[in-house]
């Protein structure tokens, strides 16, 4: 039995890779997460996506318990099954006005996880739209291979500017959202987004979903979170929980990049 989605709205996810809008919580609630994530640059003097780059919810609990949102994971779960792992998450935001753009890129290429089943939901804090660079997707490309070329630009938010060969723009798919509301998106779906022109941010939190079977290729060790379900394998290691925000024992699980570094992601 289904939870929050519909059979035709799982069916366009598996023909296009992607599937929006998905409501999850109030305008005013987004809103007041929003706020959280100000006062958390002021405090950090910098953006958070350049402080925290992959498990951005492992220092604070309410990122934590909007990760378990009930809803995310009913829709997560008509998607994927009833057993429900959470490996990472990630800011991505642009400042009224803000050049900066993200490559047409595939998850995949960054990831290292088999078999190549992950989701993202890609959760808005604020109205995400054409003019504010909302994420942009290219139906059914997961189900295709993609070539990447590296084309790094002082803009793109991809520092390497990993960029998949022979995008059809005129194929594209903007994923309009309005706060409060998700797009789901397999890994090897192709998308990316074009600079903020308007005249408020846009602030987005790509949440990480897995089963609890795939397996991290790239290195041992691997952690996350089952936040549903069972895990019957027992080859994930547990993430640690936050018990405050900043907390400093949650932190050792945190993926992390320090400002303006060119060397590759550290565990802290």
């Amino acid at each position: 039995m289904l939870k929050l989605l519909t059979e035709p709205q799982i069916a366009r996810f598996r023909d296009d890779g992607f599937l929006f809008p998905v409501n999850i919580c109030s305008a005013e609630e987004a809103a007041a997460m929003h706020g959280k994530i100000q006062a958390m640059e002021e405090t950090l003097g910098e953006e958070p996506q350049e402080r925290f780059r992959v498990k951005a919810q492992l220092l604070f609990p309410w990122l934590c318990d909007l990760v378990r949102h009930p809803k995310l994971l009913d829709a997560a779960e008509d998607l994927i099954g009833p057993d429900i792992m959470c490996w990472g998450a990630s800011f991505f935001a642009k400042k009224p006005h803000d050049p900066r753009y993200v490559s047409w890129h595939t998850d995949s290429f960054f990831y290292g996880y088999e078999p190549k089943e992950t989701i993202a939901a890609w959760f808005s804090f604020n109205d995400s739209t054409p003019e504010s660079g909302c994420v942009r997707y290219l139906p059914g490309s997961h189900k295709i291979p993609a070539v990447h070329d590296f084309k790094p630009g002082l803009e793109n938010l991809i520092p390497a500017g990993q960029t998949v060969r022979g995008v059809d723009e005129s194929k594209a798919v903007d994923a309009v959202l309005r706060a409060g509301q998700v797009v789901f998106h397999h890994e090897s779906v192709a998308h990316g987004s074009r600079p903020n022109r308007s005249d408020y941010p846009r602030v987005g939190f790509s949440i990480h979903y897995c089963l609890p079977y795939l397996r991290e290729t790239r290195f041992d060790g691997a952690s996350a979170t089952l936040l549903r379900g069972e895990d019957p394998y027992g080859d994930w290691l547990p993430d640690p929980e936050p018990v405050e925000d900043y907390d400093p024992i949650a932190s050792s699980g945190c993926w992390t990049r320090t400002r303006n570094s060119s060397t590759p992601l550290t565990k802290k």
